[in-house]
Protein backbone atom coordinates (compact mmCIF):
# COMPACT_ATOMS: atom_id res chain seq x y z
CA UNK A 1 0.00 0.00 0.00
CA UNK A 2 1.93 2.88 1.35
CA UNK A 3 5.38 3.21 0.85
CA UNK A 4 8.38 5.43 1.97
CA UNK A 5 12.20 4.95 1.99
CA UNK A 6 13.86 7.01 4.77
CA UNK A 7 17.68 7.78 4.70
CA UNK A 8 20.13 9.50 6.91
CA UNK A 9 23.41 9.11 8.24
CA UNK A 10 24.22 6.19 10.95
CA UNK A 11 22.86 7.36 13.95
CA UNK A 12 20.97 9.91 12.40
CA UNK A 13 17.78 8.28 14.77
CA UNK A 14 16.02 6.39 11.64
CA UNK A 15 15.32 3.08 13.78
CA UNK A 16 14.48 5.10 16.61
CA UNK A 17 11.90 7.88 14.94
CA UNK A 18 10.52 4.93 11.99
CA UNK A 19 9.03 3.27 14.95
CA UNK A 20 7.14 5.90 16.44
CA UNK A 21 4.99 5.57 13.18
CA UNK A 22 1.42 5.87 13.96
CA UNK A 23 -1.15 3.02 13.88
CA UNK A 24 -3.65 2.39 11.26
CA UNK A 25 -2.45 1.81 7.39
CA UNK A 26 -2.94 3.81 4.60
CA UNK A 27 -4.71 2.10 1.51
CA UNK A 28 -4.47 3.57 -2.29
CA UNK A 29 -8.08 2.42 -4.40
CA UNK A 30 -8.90 3.57 -7.39
CA UNK A 31 -6.36 6.32 -7.13
CA UNK A 32 -7.40 7.47 -3.62
CA UNK A 33 -6.10 7.28 -0.57
CA UNK A 34 -8.24 5.35 2.06
CA UNK A 35 -7.19 5.16 5.58
CA UNK A 36 -7.99 1.64 7.23
CA UNK A 37 -9.04 0.38 10.72
CA UNK A 38 -6.15 0.01 12.89
CA UNK A 39 -4.59 -3.03 13.53
CA UNK A 40 -1.87 -1.92 16.55
CA UNK A 41 1.18 -3.63 16.09
CA UNK A 42 4.23 -2.75 13.84
CA UNK A 43 7.16 -5.34 12.56
CA UNK A 44 10.67 -4.54 12.84
CA UNK A 45 13.01 -6.62 10.51
CA UNK A 46 16.64 -5.29 11.38
CA UNK A 47 19.87 -6.01 9.80
CA UNK A 48 22.48 -3.90 11.56
CA UNK A 49 22.11 -4.27 14.88
CA UNK A 50 20.28 -1.23 15.49
CA UNK A 51 17.32 -2.00 17.33
CA UNK A 52 19.26 -2.49 20.09
CA UNK A 53 18.45 1.20 20.80
CA UNK A 54 15.32 0.43 21.49
CA UNK A 55 15.75 -0.86 24.82
CA UNK A 56 15.73 2.75 25.63
CA UNK A 57 12.43 3.54 24.33
CA UNK A 58 8.52 2.58 25.26
CA UNK A 59 7.57 0.66 22.27
CA UNK A 60 4.88 -1.84 23.75
CA UNK A 61 3.39 -2.92 20.23
CA UNK A 62 6.39 -3.41 18.33
CA UNK A 63 7.87 -6.73 17.33
CA UNK A 64 11.46 -6.57 16.40
CA UNK A 65 13.32 -9.49 14.25
CA UNK A 66 16.42 -10.19 13.10
CA UNK A 67 17.78 -10.62 9.80
CA UNK A 68 21.21 -11.45 8.28
CA UNK A 69 20.28 -14.20 5.20
CA UNK A 70 19.56 -13.33 1.83
CA UNK A 71 20.07 -17.24 1.02
CA UNK A 72 17.59 -19.76 2.22
CA UNK A 73 20.39 -22.38 2.65
CA UNK A 74 23.61 -22.04 4.60
CA UNK A 75 26.88 -23.68 2.81
CA UNK A 76 26.06 -27.11 3.78
CA UNK A 77 22.91 -26.74 2.41
CA UNK A 78 20.84 -26.95 6.10
CA UNK A 79 17.75 -24.62 6.01
CA UNK A 80 18.05 -20.85 7.27
CA UNK A 81 15.88 -18.23 7.45
CA UNK A 82 16.29 -15.23 5.30
CA UNK A 83 15.10 -11.78 4.94
CA UNK A 84 12.73 -12.15 1.76
CA UNK A 85 10.61 -15.29 3.35
CA UNK A 86 10.65 -13.32 7.02
CA UNK A 87 8.94 -10.04 5.04
CA UNK A 88 6.57 -12.53 3.35
CA UNK A 89 5.47 -13.48 6.83
CA UNK A 90 4.96 -10.72 8.21
CA UNK A 91 3.07 -9.53 5.24
CA UNK A 92 1.25 -12.23 5.22
CA UNK A 93 0.30 -12.41 8.87
CA UNK A 94 -1.93 -9.36 8.13
CA UNK A 95 -1.05 -8.21 12.07
CA UNK A 96 0.89 -5.31 11.18
CA UNK A 97 -0.17 -1.60 10.47
CA UNK A 98 3.66 -0.82 9.40
CA UNK A 99 6.52 -3.41 8.46
CA UNK A 100 9.94 -1.37 9.16
CA UNK A 101 12.85 -2.28 7.33
CA UNK A 102 15.85 -1.14 9.14
CA UNK A 103 18.08 -0.93 6.47
CA UNK A 104 18.08 -1.51 2.91
CA UNK A 105 22.01 -0.37 2.45
CA UNK A 106 22.94 -3.10 4.89
CA UNK A 107 20.81 -5.82 3.22
CA UNK A 108 22.49 -5.11 0.45
CA UNK A 109 25.56 -5.13 1.77
CA UNK A 110 25.27 -8.43 3.86
CA UNK A 111 23.25 -10.09 0.45
CA UNK A 112 26.68 -9.64 -1.58
CA UNK A 113 28.91 -10.93 1.22
CA UNK A 114 26.95 -14.02 1.75
CA UNK A 115 26.98 -14.47 -2.00
CA UNK A 116 30.98 -14.11 -2.51
CA UNK A 117 31.64 -16.81 0.67
CA UNK A 118 28.96 -19.32 -0.53
CA UNK A 119 31.35 -20.15 -3.60
CA UNK A 120 28.83 -20.36 -6.58
CA UNK A 121 29.82 -17.42 -8.06
CA UNK A 122 33.28 -17.03 -9.98
CA UNK A 123 31.82 -13.86 -11.46
CA UNK A 124 30.56 -11.86 -9.07
CA UNK A 125 28.27 -9.81 -11.46
CA UNK A 126 25.66 -12.16 -11.66
CA UNK A 127 25.32 -12.45 -7.48
CA UNK A 128 25.03 -8.50 -7.65
CA UNK A 129 22.63 -8.86 -10.71
CA UNK A 130 20.64 -11.29 -8.64
CA UNK A 131 20.35 -8.93 -5.14
CA UNK A 132 19.30 -6.04 -7.66
CA UNK A 133 16.39 -7.79 -9.25
CA UNK A 134 15.82 -9.04 -5.65
CA UNK A 135 15.44 -5.62 -4.26
CA UNK A 136 13.49 -4.54 -7.07
CA UNK A 137 11.03 -7.26 -6.22
CA UNK A 138 10.81 -6.16 -2.57
CA UNK A 139 10.08 -3.08 -2.81
CA UNK A 140 7.35 -3.74 -6.10
CA UNK A 141 5.86 -6.18 -3.08
CA UNK A 142 5.99 -3.42 -0.45
CA UNK A 143 3.70 -1.30 -3.09
CA UNK A 144 1.02 -3.99 -3.23
CA UNK A 145 1.18 -5.00 0.78
CA UNK A 146 -1.87 -4.80 2.95
CA UNK A 147 0.24 -2.97 5.44
CA UNK A 148 2.28 0.77 5.42
CA UNK A 149 6.06 -0.26 4.62
CA UNK A 150 8.85 1.88 5.82
CA UNK A 151 12.24 1.43 4.25
CA UNK A 152 15.72 2.99 5.73
CA UNK A 153 18.85 3.35 4.55
CA UNK A 154 22.20 5.59 4.77
CA UNK A 155 22.97 8.40 3.05
CA UNK A 156 25.57 9.44 0.12
CA UNK A 157 26.94 12.78 -0.12
CA UNK A 158 28.41 13.60 -3.40
CA UNK A 159 29.46 16.51 -5.75
CA UNK A 160 27.74 17.63 -8.19
CA UNK A 161 27.37 19.79 -10.67
CA UNK A 162 24.70 22.83 -10.27
CA UNK A 163 23.45 24.58 -13.38
CA UNK A 164 25.62 27.53 -13.45
CA UNK A 165 28.88 25.22 -13.25
CA UNK A 166 29.75 25.07 -9.82
CA UNK A 167 29.95 21.98 -7.23
CA UNK A 168 27.83 21.33 -4.81
CA UNK A 169 26.43 18.32 -2.32
CA UNK A 170 23.67 16.30 -3.48
CA UNK A 171 22.33 14.19 -1.18
CA UNK A 172 21.28 11.01 -1.96
CA UNK A 173 19.85 7.64 -0.05
CA UNK A 174 22.33 5.14 -0.20
CA UNK A 175 21.10 2.51 -2.93
CA UNK A 176 23.31 1.12 -6.16
CA UNK A 177 22.61 3.46 -8.51
CA UNK A 178 21.70 0.80 -11.11
CA UNK A 179 18.18 0.35 -8.95
CA UNK A 180 18.46 4.13 -7.28
CA UNK A 181 15.79 5.30 -9.47
CA UNK A 182 13.76 1.67 -9.47
CA UNK A 183 13.56 1.35 -5.69
CA UNK A 184 12.82 5.34 -4.63
CA UNK A 185 10.67 5.31 -7.88
CA UNK A 186 7.83 2.80 -6.31
CA UNK A 187 8.16 4.93 -2.96
CA UNK A 188 5.22 7.29 -2.17
CA UNK A 189 7.58 9.03 0.45
CA UNK A 190 11.10 9.76 0.62
CA UNK A 191 12.25 11.21 3.39
CA UNK A 192 15.58 12.78 4.79
CA UNK A 193 15.97 12.42 8.55
CA UNK A 194 17.13 15.55 9.67
CA UNK A 195 16.80 17.55 13.67
CA UNK A 196 16.05 20.99 15.07
CA UNK A 197 15.75 22.84 17.86
CA UNK A 198 12.68 22.87 20.02
CA UNK A 199 12.10 24.31 23.07
CA UNK A 200 15.27 23.85 23.66
CA UNK A 201 15.32 20.15 22.59
CA UNK A 202 16.50 18.50 20.41
CA UNK A 203 13.48 17.06 18.17
CA UNK A 204 13.51 15.07 14.54
CA UNK A 205 12.05 15.55 11.50
CA UNK A 206 11.72 14.48 7.99
CA UNK A 207 12.54 16.61 5.23
CA UNK A 208 9.70 15.54 2.19
CA UNK A 209 10.83 18.26 -0.45
CA UNK A 210 12.65 17.25 -3.35
CA UNK A 211 15.74 19.57 -4.69
CA UNK A 212 18.94 19.63 -6.91
CA UNK A 213 20.65 18.10 -3.52
CA UNK A 214 18.68 16.14 -2.30
CA UNK A 215 16.23 13.29 -3.00
CA UNK A 216 12.94 14.13 -1.37
CA UNK A 217 9.21 13.54 -2.44
CA UNK A 218 5.44 13.29 -0.55
CA UNK A 219 2.96 11.72 -3.13
CA UNK A 220 0.57 11.07 -0.23
CA UNK A 221 0.45 14.38 1.16
CA UNK A 222 2.21 17.26 -0.75
CA UNK A 223 4.14 18.20 2.37
CA UNK A 224 6.91 19.90 2.90
CA UNK A 225 7.69 18.44 6.17
CA UNK A 226 6.31 16.23 9.06
CA UNK A 227 6.99 14.67 11.84
CA UNK A 228 8.06 10.93 12.20
CA UNK A 229 5.20 9.78 13.72
CA UNK A 230 2.75 11.48 11.28
CA UNK A 231 4.54 9.95 7.93
CA UNK A 232 1.36 7.68 6.92
CA UNK A 233 -1.33 10.13 8.56
CA UNK A 234 -0.80 13.55 6.71
CA UNK A 235 0.04 15.67 9.48
CA UNK A 236 2.72 18.75 9.07
CA UNK A 237 1.41 19.81 5.91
Amino acid sequence: MAVAIIYGPAGAGKTTNSTLVKGGYVGIENGKLKQYKEKGKIKLLCSDNSSIVLNNFDRPNLDIEATWNWLDKDKSGKPQDNFNSQFRKAVESNIYDTIVVDNVTSIFNNAIIELDDSGKYKDMRQAYSIVYNGLRRLVWEAAQAKTNVIFTCWHNAEDYPAPDGTMTKRITPKLPMKIMDDFVGMCNICAYINTADKDGKKAWYYILEGSPNMYAKDQLYVRKSCMPEDIFSGGNK
